[in-house]
């Protein structure tokens, strides 16, 4: 069964509204961390930890498969931010993709993103919320870590 929030709460993220610069960075990947959660292990906060532990900066998820007991997505629309439960449990999780970086011991805001299928087989994408995404059995996760060697803004034409 799947439900959608009732929160009515505006998150819209008003940060890069108007902000029409692209940001370039050229760097190098770095090395390979896989790893495997497990169970009621939090998706998001255990991707941050494992950078943490092996020294990464920024980490790029290479891929992820295994389940969650139920799935908490957010999602973009026209009025703001809104938040989808994927009842399960033994969500599947199909794709994870996103990066983790750090600045000092804060972590930068760039969700993991995903898609899942619920216990019909029906799919659903979004962002993962953080601390709401608990490994159900276990979850197998490849991280690379991306070091910056070079950063340039440019405008668009």
């Amino acid at each position: 069964m799947t439900s959608l929030s009732n929160d009515t709460t505006d998150t819209t993220d008003t940060t890069d509204e108007l902000d029409n610069h692209i940001h370039v960075e050229q760097g190098r990947l770095g090395k390979l961390v896989m790893a495997r959660l497990k169970p009621n292990q939090d998706m998001t906060e255990s991707v941050e930890a494992l950078c943490r532990q092996h020294g990464m900066k920024t980490a790029i998820v290479r891929g992820a498969i295994g389940s969650l007991i139920d799935a908490h997505l957010q999602y973009a629309t026209p009025t703001g931010l809104r938040e989808m439960e994927v009842n399960g449990p033994g969500v599947e999780i199909l794709n994870v993709f996103g990066e983790i970086g750090f600045s000092g011991e804060a972590s930068h805001h760039h969700p993991l993103q995903g898609v899942v299928a619920d216990t019909d087989g029906k799919i659903f994408a979004g962002r993962f919320v953080r601390g709401a995404n608990l490994s159900f059995i276990t979850i197998e996760i490849t991280l690379q870590e991306w070091i910056a060697v070079e950063q340039a803004e440019a405008v668009p034409a």
